[in-house]
């Protein structure tokens, strides 16, 4: 049976309970890390948590965890499920409060780990691409437009809009009309060889796998310019992809229905997903 640590307990599903009341549930006032497990090992782990640490101090929550604390509770929850790849939630909430959004209750964080094994994205997606579309308004002049918060309706209302259009992903622009990210997924394009992604100012959450990829492109001598970028640049891309912890690097070869380059998964995608798989296998495997 699946185990949920909630709170320094481990606990079934059924018993995995937290207040009504709680300010998360009520208000969406909280944080969350999606990661993922080879072999049982947290890719990354301490970029996740370092950003999660500092989004704890963007949006005021009192704590006493330390990072060492939801590390050994992530992996006891990866221990007592038997997990090796995994897909991994961990969420804080500000905790239990009255009505209204004062901040002078004294409050004490919820904290829930939950992870399930990983099948992996269908094998399509990467032979073929997604068929992208830009919808939806992320608005980057926001404190929380930089952070993972449980206020995640923006990306799920522009999912939803590109799926009753027929498309399998969004992209979202910012007030000022510039790409920003996707539904749960930075961005890169490929021009003429040179590797570009939208800048932090754009109002993008700053993903640690985009953070890797950066870092494997400039490895490999590739160009990587992080910049505004407008919808024409877009759409005039030889190649574009996404990034996040599940998906790694997922092609997109179509946008509002146009063919991006050939159509076709591009070279220098192919090239740093394989790269990105491979620093995977050195940090974790070898």
């Amino acid at each position: 049976m699946q185990k949920i640590w909630i709170n320094g307990k481990l606990v079934s599903p059924d018993k995995a309970k937290i207040s009504v009341f709680d300010r998360g549930f009520m208000y969406g006032d909280g944080l969350f890390e999606t990661m993922r497990s080879y072999a049982g090992r947290v890719f990354k782990f301490d970029r996740h948590l370092d950003r999660l640490f500092r989004s704890l101090d963007v949006i005021k929550m009192d704590h006493d965890y330390s990072k060492k604390y939801l590390y050994d509770a992530v992996y006891k929850t990866l221990k007592a499920n038997r997990l090796s790849s995994a897909y991994i939630k961990l969420a804080i909430t500000r905790g239990e409060g009255r009505f209204g959004i004062s901040h002078k209750d004294k409050f004490r964080p919820n904290v829930v780990i939950t992870a399930k094994d990983f099948e992996g994205y269908p094998d399509w997606m990467f032979d073929a691409g997604l068929n992208a579309c830009i919808t939806g308004l992320q608005n980057e002049g926001s404190v929380i437009s930089g952070i993972k918060t449980l206020n995640y309706l923006p990306y799920i209302l522009a999912r939803f809009d590109a799926k009753d259009m027929g498309f399998d992903e969004a992209i979202l622009t910012n007030t000022k009309g510039y790409v920003t990210e996707a539904a749960t997924s930075n961005i890169f394009i490929v021009k003429n060889g040179i590797l570009i992604t939208p800048s932090l100012k754009s109002g993008i959450l700053q993903g640690i796998t985009r953070g890797v990829v950066i870092e494997i492109a400039k490895g490999l001598k590739i160009s990587v310019k992080e910049k505004l970028v407008s919808r024409r640049e877009l759409l005039g891309a030889d190649e574009i992809f996404l990034t996040n912890s599940l998906a790694e690097v997922l092609p997109v070869t179509k946008v509002d229905s146009k063919c991006i380059g050939r159509g076709q998964v591009g070279d220098i995608t192919k090239l740093l997903r394989i790269s990105y798989q491979k620093a995977v296998i050195r940090e974790l495997l070898l």
